[in-house]
């Protein structure tokens, strides 16, 4: 007998061991896949371009940095709001409202190109407004898979939309560099048709979904909660952002005062509240916390390391920009074919934290397999060693951010989908200002110590930067297995 499982917004759904995705699931996770792959293509594509802006503009250093800050802030300080909201209203409205700002303040930034009367600041506050936006679907992405696909194969599901995350972040720099050879305006540009594919897409396949019935009895918002956390993270990332270098500045530890005080008065706050902008009962869950600090370092290591692998590729090997990009690459297929190969495992299986220690070991050797790079290193082994990395990223990180669901109730997807985005967010800005400040303390010292050759210095940098990603994904593996898995977890509840 076949029997049936009813999903966050009552509908009722085939349940089998061998259950097959209907036609509006796949649609779902196609314009889910759409939208994370955007966003998280936007946070590196820019990049490469950044110095092509400030010439034609004529702007700062400093100023330019906005674009990237600017972007990176408001996607990370609303994200636990929009996760409130989409509880207190529906997943799909504020991942389709996320993807109409996202696209039209892609067009008008495009346009910039064209209409340079409208200037810097410009940019800087639609990139402000197109965060906003990527902040919106990043946060709904995991909690709309979780309520509207299948328990029997949410785990290929999650697989695939943690795969676009990083193919995105992944891809950045490679399609930035070949579209700002053309013009700028184009990684913008971009956006328009693949968003209004998106929003096609996820009209015509959630038109059929009911609005979930998730917070009935809670009807309002912790404004004061979301401001005074907008404060905190702001502070965090502003600090990490101008602290390269620089730990002692009194701005820096001004900042990091500040976000210490904002935190303080946050907890106060969401104890006190009847309805908390971050859900208590999620942070005072162990399994969940050690789930999202090991989420925080795997993507941490992963930001660390692309920002440097470029550099090392055209510094010290010789390869253009685009070359570079592409060689990245090997990279993304390696998550592409362990994210789709763990999610069916998982599907089959059942459980999150075996794979997760699995994925976790396999990456960490490959940022030490990093540690052969030199000057005579041939592009098939960084190619190698790129995929072993990014296989063991895949294999980590999709059941990682599977696993924060085994441990939710009804209800909670929005928080937790947030909750783990802001983590990804905060472990990408945590790790690339780590990782900076080691290469220049590694160059430093080696300077005083005299090394008779400027190369040797460089790969030192480079090798204790892999050294301390390997660590990033041991750690991540020990919290995993201080953690156990949720009573959801289980594939055979679902056949």
């Amino acid at each position: 007998m076949t029997e049936t499982a009813v999903n966050s917004d009552q509908s009722v759904i085939p349940k089998s061991s061998k259950y097959v995705m209907s036609s509006t699931e796949k649609l779902i996770l196609i314009s889910i896949s759409i939208g994370t792959l955007m966003t998280a293509l936007d946070a590196t594509i820019v990049n490469i371009a950044i110095p092509t802006i400030s010439e034609e503009f004529g702007a700062s250093a400093s100023a330019s940095s906005w674009i990237l800050l600017a972007y990176t802030i408001m996607l990370a300080c609303f994200m636990l709001l929009w996760g409130k909201l989409g509880a207190l209203t529906s997943y799909k409205k504020i991942f389709l409202i996320g993807i109409v700002i996202f696209t039209a303040s892609s067009l008008v930034l495009g346009l910039v190109g064209f209409i340079q009367s409208l200037g810097m600041i410009t940019i800087i506050l639609m990139r402000a407004v197109q965060g906003l936006g990527a902040g919106m679907i990043m946060a709904m992405n995991l909690a709309m898979v979780t309520a509207y696909i299948s328990p029997a194969v949410r785990g290929s599901a999650m697989g695939i939309t943690t795969l676009m995350a990083s193919i995105g972040t992944a891809l950045g720099p490679a399609l930035g560099g070949v579209l700002t050879s053309v013009h700028w305006s184009l990684i913008f540009f971009i956006n328009v048709p693949i968003g209004l594919a998106c929003l096609f897409i996820s009209l015509k396949s959630m038109s059929s979904i009911a609005t979930e019935k998730i917070a009935v009895d809670k009807k309002s918002v912790d404004l004061l909660g979301a401001i005074l956390l907008f404060f905190a993270l702001f502070s965090f990332i502003y600090m990490l952002n101008i602290g390269k270098g620089n730990w002692t500045s009194p701005t820096v530890i001004g900042l990091g005062i500040c976000t210490v005080v904002f935190l303080i008065f946050i907890y106060l706050q969401e104890k006190r509240s009847k309805d908390p902008i971050v859900n208590l009962r999620l942070i005072s869950d162990k399994n969940i916390v050690l789930t999202c600090i090991a989420n925080l370092l795997m993507f941490g290591a992963m930001a660390g390391c692309y920002f440097f692998l470029p550099y090392y590729l055209e510094g010290l090997l010789g390869q253009t920009t685009m070359s570079a990009g592409l060689i990245l690459v090997a990279n993304s297929i390696g998550v592409m074919i362990a994210g789709i190969l763990v999610g069916k495992l998982m599907d089959k299986s059942g459980g999150c934290r075996k794979y997760a220690l699995i994925g976790c070991i396999i990456t960490a050797l490959g940022f030490l397999s990093m540690l052969s790079y030199d000057l005579s290193t041939s592009i098939l082994q960084v190619v190698a060693t790129l995929l072993l990395m990014g296989f063991g990223m895949g294999f980590s990180l999709v059941p990682i951010g599977n696993s924060i669901f085994t441990h939710t109730i009804p209800g909670e997807e929005g928080a937790a989908s947030s909750f783990i985005n802001t983590f990804r967010q905060m472990g990408s800005s945590v790790g690339l200002a780590i990782m900076q400040a080691v290469f220049v303390a590694v160059w430093t010292i080696d300077a005083i110590l005299t090394k008779p050759q400027f190369i040797d210095r460089l790969v030192n940098s480079f090798h204790m930067v892999f050294i301390i990603c390997a660590l990033f994904a041991l750690i991540a593996c020990v919290l995993m297995l201080l953690s156990r898995d949720g009573p959801n977890t289980s594939a055979k509840q679902t056949s």
